[in-house]
């Protein structure tokens, strides 16, 4: 079970026992006591499950002599070249594709740029 899940199951537990420890009378209305301790386990939980999602798939796993491409933080130059054949069509080498300026595959100069 996750961190964030074990918490989740101690915000309820306790929410219940607070619940439960009152007389039948009673636990129909919460005190400001009892709110802010609710309170206080619920942001536990969101600041838990915050905190969980900012670290979560930080593992890289390689294989025994693997080696990077490139060197961190840099990437291969011919990646992000691109050209402007006419206004308003931009062509990227690396994808072989032609783009719109509004964001759509130009077929027609992707064709006569690329072969296809």
């Amino acid at each position: 079970m996750t961190h964030f899940g074990k918490l989740i199951l101690v915000g309820f537990a306790s929410a219940a026992m607070l619940v439960a420890a009152e007389p039948a009378a009673q636990a129909k209305t919460i005190g400001p006591t009892a709110a802010a301790i609710v309170g206080g386990v619920a942001g536990l939980a969101v600041g838990a499950a915050i905190a969980d999602s900012a670290n979560r798939n930080k593992k890289k796993y390689y294989y025994n002599g693997y080696q990077q491409p490139y060197v961190p933080g840099q990437y291969d130059p011919y990646f992000n070249q691109a050209y402007s054949p006419v206004a308003g069509v931009v062509c990227y080498p690396a994808q072989r594709l032609c783009y719109n300026n509004g964001g759509s595959v130009n077929g027609t100069w992707t064709r006569r740029a690329f072969g296809y």
